[in-house]
């Protein structure tokens, strides 16, 4: 009877004892899935406040496989995808990400599928795998296009993959295709005024006029992206523009004032959780520590940084933050640790900017050439098809012309794009060969070789600043390896620095004098990178190298008609001839293609003004007519 009346109990109750669960169910999610909403957004909508709760997120899905409700189980699906990016755990956010990519496939839903698939290339982004996150963006970017009936949230996925695409681009420092990108997402943005795209995109075009050394011009644009961020009331968003306006007072020089604006990021960042921004602001605010000579407190944020950055594996973090080190131990005086850090730096750079990624780049181009050029010939096509039957009326002649002029307008849209792709790869072409020819490794040995004998010769002073000159003239030749141009200042320090490692090994006899005009704004005036090594080069190891006596080199610069820099370089060698005659009596002859190069990037970068560039060699003789020494005249247009 015992047994019988508990059997009773538990028929009749078992059911209620399952309701508890369904109480924690928030009544928003419980209204969503009775609804059964399709749209995308109406759904963020309702769950606002709930999409980054996992809890009701994995509450949802399975409310959703109950009812059969496939588009509230990709929305959580998503939802927890992103939680998990936040918290830097990738391998489990794509996981989350792909079963709503499938399951919006499955459905064939446009907006849940470009949304899915938006998010995937995010993740890749956060990671740096920049292939797999240009392929995701492209694809979504494609499938929108095709699209014939673009309604808001296909325009929305549009301009977030506009937005992330163009953020790869930055990474990969190609700030032009960047800015053609957020140029477009910003665009789509304005027509919905809706304030969080409109401040991602004011931030990333900021990004770019900083890169571009429009100081004034991005601190403008930084400040409209923080008053969106702060109308929304976006955490993150303030925590970046922070960032970003906080490194603009630290390039004005006024460090307290960064300072000022960038140390609440710290327990914003936290409280969000999300490591990869808090990595990013450890790394920023040390930066205004190092401006301080507050070394220890920037010593100690970066240590954190870095730890963040390589457990969550973050390459472009733990790049920036070795980097930062090797800056701190240089202010130091610790060149061997500051010396350690920057090949570290340089390894992790080089795992995002390698030659794949390069060659990517180019691929990704020709890919959206053709995107573009078949978007417009579907747009012509539909145009055309118009025109037709409005012209079967009139002369057929009149319609055949017409159709040959959009042919050849095809024609050379096509092979306009194919020349820029064509140049593009011969700039990277030329980078790369500029590396190589100043990365010569009869230098590198040479240099290692002078140390060594200071070591030898017991003279440790020499040798920690030859080793410092030395580590610098390589950092500038790397750091110039990735940029198209670089100010003239730059180039003045450079040279200097590959002259005293030179002249070094001439045990100093070498007379050096460089001359700048006062009429000069050297942060203002552009050249492209590490341009006079080659020629200084050439003088002092064919000019001066063989002369005996007296040996002088003179570099003087100037400017000439406000149209061109002039740069001259003169030695008082033994003349062309001689080198020549020298140079051929040699049995090992290494092919130089330093000047050839420098010729070649001289023309690239005097494409963007109206006057060309010139180079001049000039023989000097003395008074009885012998060889007195060269002169090269360079002169660069300048704006």
């Amino acid at each position: 009877m015992k047994r019988l009346t508990y059997l009773l109990i538990l028929i009749f109750f078992l059911p209620e004892t399952q309701l508890p669960a369904q109480e924690n169910i928030n009544p928003n999610i419980t209204q969503l899935v009775e609804q059964q909403e399709k749209s995308f957004q109406k759904i963020e909508k309702k769950l606002a406040g709930l999409a980054y709760d996992s809890l009701q997120m994995k509450k949802l899905i399975e409310l959703s496989k109950k009812n059969k409700y496939l588009q509230g189980e990709i929305f959580a699906y998503n939802m927890l995808g992103k939680t998990y990016r936040i918290k830097a755990n990738y391998p489990k956010a794509l996981e989350y990400h792909n079963k709503a990519l499938k399951l919006s496939k499955e459905i064939n839903d446009i907006n849940f599928t470009l949304y899915s698939l938006n998010m995937i290339g995010v993740v890749y982004r956060r990671m740096d795998a920049v292939k797999s996150a240009l392929e995701y963006h492209n694809k979504a970017l494609q499938i929108a296009r095709d699209y014939p009936h673009k309604n808001n949230e296909i325009l929305e996925n549009m301009a977030i993959s506009h937005n992330s695409i163009g953020n790869i681009y930055l990474l990969l420092q190609k700030e032009e295709l960047a800015y053609k990108h957020f140029t477009k997402a910003l665009e789509i943005e304005k027509k919905f005024n809706n304030k969080l795209g409109l401040a991602i995109n004011y931030q990333n075009i900021g990004s770019i006029l900083k890169k571009q050394g429009k100081i004034n011009e991005a601190l403008e644009y930084f400040k409209k992206s923080l008053s969106y961020n702060e109308q929304i009331g976006s955490k993150l968003g303030k925590i970046i523009c922070n960032n970003s306006i906080g490194n603009i007072y630290l390039k004005q020089n006024q460090p307290n004032k960064a300072l000022a604006i960038m140390e609440p990021n710290i327990k914003i960042a936290q409280k969000l959780g999300d490591e990869y921004y808090i990595s990013d602001v450890y790394i920023n605010l040390a930066k205004v520590y190092l401006k301080l000579g507050q070394n220890d407190k920037a010593g100690e944020l970066l240590n954190r940084a870095l730890k963040i950055a390589i457990n969550k594996k973050i390459p472009s973090q733990t790049a920036v933050a070795y980097q930062q080190l090797s800056l701190l131990y240089e202010k130091e005086k610790n060149f061997n640790k500051s010396l350690d850090y920057y090949k570290k730096y340089n390894e992790e750079q080089n795992k995002i900017l390698n030659e794949k990624n390069r060659q990517l780049v180019a691929d990704v181009i020709i890919k959206q050439i053709e995107l573009e050029n078949k978007e417009k010939i579907k747009e012509l096509g539909e145009e055309n098809k118009l025109v037709k039957k409005k012209l079967v009326r009139t002369k057929l002649t009149f319609s055949s012309l017409l159709l040959l002029s959009m042919l050849l307008l095809f024609s050379a849209i096509i092979y306009y794009k194919q020349r820029q792709l064509n140049n593009q790869r011969k700039l990277i072409n030329m980078e790369q060969s500029m590396l190589r020819a100043r990365m010569n490794p009869h230098f590198i040995f040479n240099s290692l070789n002078s140390i060594k004998m200071f070591i030898i010769q017991n003279k440790p002073k020499d040798a920690v600043s030859y080793l410092s000159t030395f580590a610098k003239l390589i950092r500038s030749i790397l750091q110039s390896s990735i940029e198209k141009e670089s100010s003239l200042k730059e180039e003045i320090e450079t040279i200097k620095m590959y002259v005293t490692i030179e002249n070094t090994r001439f045990s100093n006899q070498i007379n050096f004098q460089i001359n700048v005009s006062d009429e000069l704004d050297l942060e203002k005036i552009k050249i492209p990178p590490l341009l006079t090594q080659p020629f200084i080069e050439n003088a002092l190891w064919h000019g001066l190298s063989p002369k005996k006596g007296e040996k002088k080199l003179t570099i003087n610069i100037y400017p000439k008609n406000n149209k061109y820099l002039v740069i001259e370089i003169i030695d008082n060698g033994i003349g062309r001839k001689r080198a020549m005659e020298i140079k051929k009596s040699r049995t090992f002859k290494r092919k130089s293609i330093g000047i050839d190069l420098s010729k070649e990037r001289l023309k690239h970068f005097s494409k963007n003004f109206s006057n060309q560039y010139n180079i001049e060699f000039i023989d000097l003789y003395d008074e009885q007519n012998q060889p007195a020494g060269t002169k090269v005249v360079i002169e660069i247009p300048m704006k």
